[in-house]
C-alpha cells in the first residue's frame, strides 16, 4: 500500500524540466539537441506543407530566421495532426527547403498532440513540465517562443504573422 502511495505522491507532486535536457530526431534522423541553443530563444512551430497557409508562413519563418539568426533559433515540426502533412520525411524535406528555401532546423515528423506527442510538445502542454502553461495546441503554426532562459514567454495562434509586430515585440523584448 505505501509503494502505491508514493508513486501517486509522485504523479501528482509535479515536476519541472528544463528545455535545454530535451531532444528530438531531425528530419535526417541525426539529434536536436536543444542544450546546443542555450542563451537562443527559441520559436518552435508546428508545420505543415498542405496547410493553406504554408506559403505565407514558411517564407515569413524564414525571413524572421534571416534577420534574428544570431540570437534566435526557430524549429519546424512537421506533423500531420491536423491532417495537412501526408507526406513523408523525404518530401517534407523537399517542400520545405526546396520550394521555401528553409534554412532553419526542421525535426522529424511526429505528433503534435494527444498521448502520443513527441517529447517536446508534451513539455509544452505540460505546465507541471515547463512551469508557464498548459499550451495545448489547437492547429498548424502555431508558435511558442522560448526565452534565453528556457522559459516560454509568448505563445501566438497560426493566424499570427511570423513577422508581425507581436512576435517581433517578443522576440525583441525577451
Amino acid at each position: 500500500m505505501s509503494k502505491l502511495f508514493s508513486i501517486a505522491l509522485f504523479i501528482f507532486s509535479g515536476y519541472i524540466v528544463s528545455i535545454y535536457s530535451l531532444s528530438v530526431p531531425d528530419i535526417d534522423n541525426n539529434n536536436i539537441s536543444f542544450n546546443n541553443y542555450r542563451g537562443k530563444k527559441i520559436l518552435i512551430v508546428n508545420t505543415a506543407t498542405g496547410n493553406a497557409q504554408a506559403n505565407q508562413q514558411f517564407t515569413q519563418l524564414q525571413q524572421l530566421y534571416q534577420q534574428y539568426q544570431d540570437s534566435l533559433v526557430i524549429i519546424a515540426f512537421p506533423s500531420n495532426s491536423f491532417g495537412n502533412e501526408p507526406g513523408t520525411n523525404a518530401e517534407i524535406k523537399s517542400v520545405m527547403q526546396g520550394t521555401y528555401n528553409v534554412t532553419f532546423p526542421i525535426a522529424l515528423k511526429s505528433l503534435v498532440k494527444g498521448d502520443s506527442a513527441n517529447r517536446v510538445y508534451q513539455w509544452l502542454g505540460d505546465k507541471m513540465q515547463n512551469d508557464v502553461m498548459d499550451g495545448k495546441i489547437k492547429r498548424d503554426f502555431q508558435k511558442y517562443l522560448i526565452d534565453r532562459s528556457g522559459y516560454i514567454v509568448a505563445k501566438f495562434d497560426s493566424s499570427v504573422s511570423p513577422i508581425s509586430s507581436t512576435v517581433l515585440n517578443a522576440i525583441n523584448n525577451y
